[in-house]
Order: C-alpha cells, then structure tokens, then sequence
C-alpha cells in the first residue's frame, strides 16, 4: 500500500538478477571479452542505476551517444564504445572523457583527425566494416577499393584504432538463408581482417556478434561479444532465456484503482472493441500508453494478479487499461498488476508483449516511458 500511495505505475529493477545473468554470460562465453551494450538508457532499464551491477562482469561497454557514454563514465574506468558517428560539436568533449568513436567513412575520420588536431585531442577509435546491412561502415564488396579507404583512414594523425567490428543484418537467424546471409557476412569480414593484418594495420578486438548471434553462431564469436538483451534477462526467443536460466531484470507493475460489473453486450473502453458475452467484473489500472504500455497490445495481451494469468480488455488509453477479474478471486481496489515479469509460476516476458507490438523485446523495455518510476535493489 506504501508504494500505492505513492505511484500510479513502477519499475523495479533487480541488480542481482543482472549480476546473475553476467556470470552466465562469462561462462556461456568463457574466454571471451563482454561488451555490455547499454544503448537507449540500458534499454529503458536505466544507465546510472544499472552500471554497479555491470562493473561486475563487464569488459566493454558501448552506447549509442556521447551522453550516455558520459554517464557511463562517471562509474567506470573501462573502455566505452560508441557505435554512432559523435556530432562535430561533442567530438572534443568525447575525446576528452576517453570515449571510443566508431570510425565508418574516410570522410569522418578525416574531420575527426583535423578537429582533434585543432584541440591538442587524440582519440581511441574502432573501425567498422559493412559487410551486408548496408547502414554504415566502409564498405567490404571491391577489397582494393576499401583497402585504399582504410589504409588512408590508418595514416591519419590523432586517431588511435583498438579494434575492428561489423553487424550481422540477421545473426540470430536460423533459416537456411539467414544462415547462409551471416555467413557471407562472416566470410567478408574475416577477409577484411586478412587484408589489413597483410598490410601491418593494427587489427585490436574484432567482434561481430550481438546476443543472438552469439548464441546461435559460436563459431563467429572472436575476441568480444556484444551484450544488449542477455545481461537483463532477455534474448532471442523466451526459449533461448529458460534454456540458459535467465533472470528478468525489470518488473514493470501497476495498480487496481476500481472494479466494476458489466454485463452482457457492455462495450469496454474506447472504440468499443470489446463486448462482454457473459457477466463480468473489470479492473481499471492505472497505466496507459502514455507510460509505455503501447496501443498496439489492446484486447490481445495479458498481465499477472495474485499470480494469476489475465487479458487485458478493450483498448489501451493514455493512462489507463483494463482487465478482465472475473475468474480471479478476492481481487480488490490497491492489488499490484504486474505488466512485465514474473509472479509466481507465470511470467509475462518482454518477448510476448513484443509478438503483439510487431517489434522486438528491446523495444518493449526501451518504449517504458520516462514518467515510470525506475526503483533498484541487490
């Protein structure tokens, strides 16, 4: 009642359980270097409340942005990655905090080289080869044109590289064309790798593979693995979590603030995309998609009550959702909801909420909205 008395909607965000999966992905990847990716606000689980927890296990981290490695960096010594180009204006402020910058173009590294020189600044720097998704990096289809890119890119002043990665476009894959796909891509870049090393270019860590891909493809693992989904209780199939014995992170939970009787042929909520067929009692609880429990999951997902399984009915609003308690008994007004994670023997996972949002389970955390509270404890 203390925490109903003071929140609408939560986020409880265990430290242990991160911890947990740490050790797990140490010894599913013995000898490996951990990069724990930590993109997007940990993805929704919060980057200064979570970093304790993963200086425990991490060797790597890597950010989106300059600003999240900032924050990194005011809990850890370790080297911080950054996968997207740094605007002009944060290049020197990055450099200065020891941030690594991802360089994926000649013409980037040169105004890296010339702004770093300007500010008495060097840089460590990894380089990344597009080797089939087609986003960014320097392209690995003709080897003696991308050759010529990078041996330029290695002369230039200011820059000092430390590794070299590429991205699968679908390493988790387990069609025989997916399969084939990261293949191509893994053959590509081992190529790369070659040509440099023939060239005395300084290789540093090579890493290629995300969660899923580490996962499926163990031979494509080399010197680091990238962690974004694993460390917090997630991975590419709820499967692939119960067979490695993940524990959730993030418990997202709400509240019952009334329960009413409707009746049959009562419409539910906004659009009325729900009719009662039979008596029944409903719970409003007190969050909506404005918080993070998106539209897309009306009349078609559930959540847990007194360890019970329970659909949610009608459509999701701004604030509110509601839920069917009818089979559920002494359910009243105050009763914790728990939207993501586990009570008792049932478990609503990032994974299952993602199926209803035609998305992945990364955005189901990251889409929690800053206005829900994140809480955390060992």
């Amino acid at each position: 009642m203390e925490r109903l008395n003071r929140y609408r909607t939560y986020a409880h965000i265990s430290l242990d359980n991160i911890k947990h999966n740490g050790q797990i992905a140490k010894n599913v990847f013995p000898g490996k270097k951990i990069m724990s990716v930590l993109k997007a606000d940990a993805y929704g689980h919060g980057i200064e409340g979570v970093v304790p927890a993963y200086e425990t296990f991490t060797d790597y981290y890597a950010v989106a942005t300059v600003e999240e490695g900032l924050k990194i960096r005011k809990q850890s010594k370790k080297p911080i990655l950054i996968f997207g180009p740094v605007p002009e204006g944060l290049m020197e402020t990055a450099a200065r905090n020891n941030l690594t910058f991802t360089v994926g173009s000649l013409s980037y590294a040169k105004k890296l080289s010339d702004l770093l020189g300007n500010t008495g600044n060097s840089a460590q720097c990894q380089l990344k080869i597009d080797t089939g998704l087609n986003r960014s990096g320097i392209r690995w289809r003709d080897k003696d044109s991308a050759m010529i890119q990078i041996k330029e890119i290695y002369g230039l002043k200011n820059l000092d590289f430390t590794g070299v990665y590429t991205h699968f476009a679908c390493g988790e894959g387990k069609a025989e064309w997916e399969l084939e796909f990261t293949k191509m891509q893994f053959d590509r870049f081992i190529e790369a790798c070659r040509e440099m090393e023939a060239e005395n270019l300084p290789l540093g860590i090579k890493h290629c593979t995300s969660t899923g891909g580490s996962l499926v493809h163990l031979e494509y693992q080399l010197d680091m693995v990238r962690l974004g989904m694993l460390p917090l209780g997630m991975s590419y199939s709820d499967e692939s979590v119960s067979s490695l014995g993940l524990k959730i992170a993030m418990k997202w939970v709400s509240f019952i603030a009334q329960i009413e009787e409707i009746y049959p042929g009562d419409a539910v909520s906004y659009g009325c995309i729900f009719y009662a067929e039979r008596p029944m009692r409903i719970a409003m609880v007190t969050c909506g998609y404005a918080d993070g429990y998106r539209r897309a999951y009306s009349n078609k997902t559930h959540v847990l009550i007194n360890g019970k399984r329970v659909r949610v009915v009608g459509r999701v609003a701004m604030d509110y959702l509601l839920i069917d308690v009818t089979d559920v008994p002494d359910v009243k007004i105050g009763d914790e909801v728990i939207l993501l994670g586990t009570d008792g023997v049932n478990t609503v996972s990032a994974q299952e909420l993602s199926v209803f949002g035609e998305s992945v389970s990364g955005e189901v955390t990251c889409s929690i909205s800053a206005r829900v509270p994140r809480m955390y404890n060992q």
